[in-house]
């Protein structure tokens, strides 16, 4: 599982870095206040986490590896 994060660590850092850079200059854009900013933050970092959960469920599935027995 720890083998497909390591794989894809550049894609994933590169992903992140833009989502950010790109999060804040609409907020500045739009000017938005430090609460919708932090609303934004959060929910880009849950839509990213269950986004990582499910490709590393995937990645499981794809290797024959039921999830309860690992």
């Amino acid at each position: 599982m720890m083998s497909y994060v390591r794989k894809h660590t550049v894609t994933i850092t590169i992903g992140v870095s833009f989502f950010v850079f790109g999060f804040f200059i609409v907020a500045n854009i739009l000017n938005l206040s430090e609460r919708d900013v932090l609303v934004g933050l959060i929910s880009g970092g849950v839509g990213g986490i269950t986004m990582l959960v499910v490709a590393l469920l995937q990645e499981r599935r794809s290797r024959g590896v039921s999830p309860r027995t690992a």
